[in-house]
Order: structure tokens, then C-alpha cells, then sequence
């Protein structure tokens, strides 16, 4: 069985004999029953997939190859110390591959071009307290790195509490408490060494595993926010090279799939690869957050991300925050029976000739009621890290027609706000 980078062991450390495996590998790495039906089990047949039986002893050297091939610098105490380490396998994951995933990379182009023959595009326009407002919840994004166990909403907390961390999100974490922490006089050398290792990521070969091409867009994201709306010396370095670069690393990892396999024929998944796949949805959604502000401050219009229609929301508080396998199992099982109707589609949030009617006002307020709790937790806690008083919350919560920090990023994907 190959080693991975990516997969952690919690019994790391200590002595024992290894157990006698029966079942197959494939069965053994997704922790399902194995039929044992030789030489091909009755699951791995219906998938597809090759059938390899484990010898008799599991060879320990291959303990030692996945310490040595991937060594990468980890922030000191990231995460909690009483913080379990997950068994997690995230090159185990099975994704539909996105067709529209060019036009993410293009989107930069939107303004510029004129819409094709016989269509109209009317730019959304912005309220500036909305605009106002994602640009307080996009602020706070980096600075939950600042305290240890904390990872903004970009990223699950499983990537973090892990035993080896990516080296893109270590050197995230160095890097954006050295930006905040900087001391007087250090900014152009702390600028200088972010910048150098935002053009290492830009850099780094397309050919690399879906999951560090996720860690990389995702690094690079927070990195494009912390300097466009924290920057040292009040000097924004974000350019449109920089935006242009931050589309084409979602389009890196976006091409790789935005659905698991499982979600189209609506059955659970495996865990990795729901983690991966909700991550990148939540990372693309927040880069147009970024870029319609982006856009806005420069004049510019925006439009629907009509390259995003079948992509699902981002779903419920509870599948998101589990710590444990079976859990998530047995709580993504209900939130297929919740849904038997289909996931809430990101493009049912737009304007059609459905709006407004009976059932689509139930799904989403479905869809609103699982996040809401999140979302509320997480307005207040936002605003108090980034110094904004009770007061100042509640006006802002007003101006923006009371709507939370995620009805703001529903805001951004309708025609009209």
C-alpha cells in the first residue's frame, strides 16, 4: 500500500505487533467490510478498482519512507495540544472533474469583454455597506491563524491538526503572524518574503496532487487578503498580476473537480474527499467575495458567476466543524435524508423565474437554518477580533439590512442586492 504525506497515524509511536489483515487494501483503507471473495472482493468489483490482498506481516519500513518524503517547516503549536490526531488519507479522494473550471481562470477578463451574441449581462450592482461589510469578514480571515488551533473558514480543521501539515499552509501560518507582528521598521523585508513565497506557490509545477494544489490556492488566498485589506504601511501591493494569479491557481485545482463522485448520484462520499471538495468550494466562493471588491474599488462591473451554477453550497455547521469519522458518517446520512431532494445549488440563489416561489424559498430557508448558528457565532466573534465594538457591529449589521456575514456572500451571487 503507498505511503502518503498526507496520511496520519494516531497510534504514531507506539509499540505493538502489527495485526493480521484479512480484509483488502482498498476495503482496508476506506474502512468498509470487505466481502474477502478472492482474488477480487464483491466492492472493489462493483467500483472498478484493482483487488490486493495484504501478505501475512505489514512491512514496517514504509513507516520510516512517509517521514522522509515529506519534510516541511510546521508553525510551533498550530494546533491545540490536546488536539486528537486524525487517521486521514487525503490522496484518497474521488472527484468529478469541472468543466467549466477555464472560465474561473478567465474571470479576470469578464469586465472587459462584451457579452456574446444575443445575450445580455447586467452587472450586479453593490450597496456600498455590503461592500462594506464582506470587507470586515474578509479581514478576519488570516488573523484566526494568529491564535493557536484557529483556522479561518477556508480551511478544515483537519488540514491543520494533522501531524504533518502542508508545507504551503505552514509556511502560511509563519508568515501571516509575521505580517501581523511585524515590528516597526521590518515591513518591506516582511512584504519582501511574503511576495517571494506567493511567486513560489505561482510557480510550483500543475502536474502536483489535487490536494497541494488546494493547500496552494488556499495559502495564496489568505496571503491576497491579508495584504490587500491589512497591508504595512498603508500600501496595498494586491495588483491585477495578483488577482489574475489567485484565479489561476483555483482554476489548478477546480479543473481537478468541484463534486465528489458520490454527491452526483447523491450517496456519501468519503470523508477526504468531502473535506477537499467542501474546502475548495469555500475557497473559490471567498476568491469572488475578494474579487468583486477588488472590482468595485477600481470601478469595475461584476457579474453572476454563471461558471459556478451546479456547484452546492457550502454546507451545514455540524458536517463541518466533526472531529470523527463515524460521526460525519452518520450525520451526512441524515443530511442525505434532509435532502432527498437534491443539494442546494449555488445558481438557486440567483434571480429566475423560480424566485420567490414557495419551494424555493423553502430550500433555501432549509439551507439558512443549518448555518445560521455558524454564521451568527462567527459575525460577532469576527467583529470582536477585528476591534469593532457591540455598537459598531450592530450598525453595520443594520446598514447591511441585518443580513449576516453569509446572507453578504449570498448577496454577491445574486443579480440584484
Amino acid at each position: 500500500m503507498r505511503s502518503s504525506p498526507y496520511s496520519t497515524n494516531a497510534n504514531k509511536g507506539k509499540q505493538r505487533a502489527p495485526p493480521r489483515k484479512k480484509a483488502c487494501q482498498n476495503c482496508t483503507k476506506s474502512k468498509v467490510r470487505c466481502g474477502l471473495e478472492k482474488p477480487i472482493c464483491s466492492r472493489c468489483r462493483s467500483k472498478g478498482h484493482s483487488c490486493q490482498y495484504p501478505p501475512g506481516r505489514v512491512a514496517t519500513p514504509e513507516i520510516e519512507v512517509t517521514a522522509a518524503t515529506f519534510r516541511s517547516p510546521r508553525p510551533r503549536a498550530v494546533t491545540s495540544g490536546q488536539a486528537r490526531r486524525l487517521d486521514l488519507d487525503f490522496t484518497d479522494i474521488d472527484l468529478t472533474p469541472s468543466l467549466n473550471a477555464v472560465d474561473i481562470r478567465d474571470r479576470w477578463l469578464r469586465p472587459y469583454l462584451l457579452p456574446p451574441l444575443g445575450r445580455d449581462e447586467i452587472p450586479k450592482a453593490y450597496h456600498p455597506f455590503t461592500l462594506q461589510y464582506i470587507s470586515i469578514i474578509l479581514r478576519t480571515y488570516p488573523r484566526y491563524m494568529l491564535k493557536d488551533g484557529g483556522f479561518p473558514p477556508i480551511i478544515h480543521h483537519t488540514q491543520v491538526n494533522t501531524n504533518q501539515m502542508p508545507q504551503a499552509l505552514a509556511n502560511c501560518y509563519s508568515l501571516v503572524r509575521m505580517w501581523e507582528q511585524a515590528a516597526p521598521g521590518s515591513e518591506t523585508m516582511v512584504m519582501s518574503t511574503v511576495e517571494a513565497e506567493m511567486e513560489r506557490l505561482a510557480s510550483e509545477t500543475t502536474s502536483q496532487h489535487d490536494y497541494d494544489l488546494l493547500c496552494s490556492f488556499q495559502a495564496y488566498l489568505v496571503y491576497t487578503i491579508l495584504m490587500y485589506f491589512s497591508p504595512l504601511g498603508n500600501v496595498s501591493v494586491v495588483t491585477d498580476k495578483t488577482m489574475m494569479t489567485l484565479m489561476e491557481l483555483a482554476f489548478r485545482t477546480a479543473q481537478n473537480g468541484l463534486l465528489c463522485t458520490e454527491e452526483i448520484t447523491h450517496t456519501r462520499p468519503n470523508w477526504e474527499s468531502w473535506i477537499v471538495v467542501s474546502a475548495k468550494r469555500r475557497a473559490i466562493y471567498t476568491m469572488y467575495l475578494l474579487s468583486s471588491v477588488y472590482n468595485s474599488d477600481r470601478g469595475l462591473p461584476n457579474f453572476v458567476a454563471d461558471e459556478m451554477k451546479g456547484v452546492y453550497v457550502p454546507e451545514s455547521r455540524v458536517l463541518w466543524d466533526v472531529t470523527d469519522r463515524g460521526v460525519w458518517e452518520k450525520e451526512y446520512d441524515r443530511h442525505l435524508l434532509e435532502w432527498e431532494d437534491g443539494m442546494l445549488e449555488i445558481s438557486e440563489l440567483w434571480r429566475s423565474t423560480e424566485t420567490g416561489s414557495t419551494g424555493r424559498r423553502e430550500r433555501i430557508g432549509k439551507w439558512v437554518r443549518g448555518v445560521d448558528e455558524f454564521v451568527l457565532r462567527n459575525s460577532e466573534r469576527n467583529h470582536r477580533s477585528a476591534g469593532i465594538g457591540r455598537r459598531q457591529h450592530c450598525t453595520a449589521r443594520h446598514k447591511t439590512r441585518s443580513r449576516s456575514p453569509f446572507h453578504a456572500k449570498v448577496d454577491s451571487f445574486l443579480h440584484i442586492n
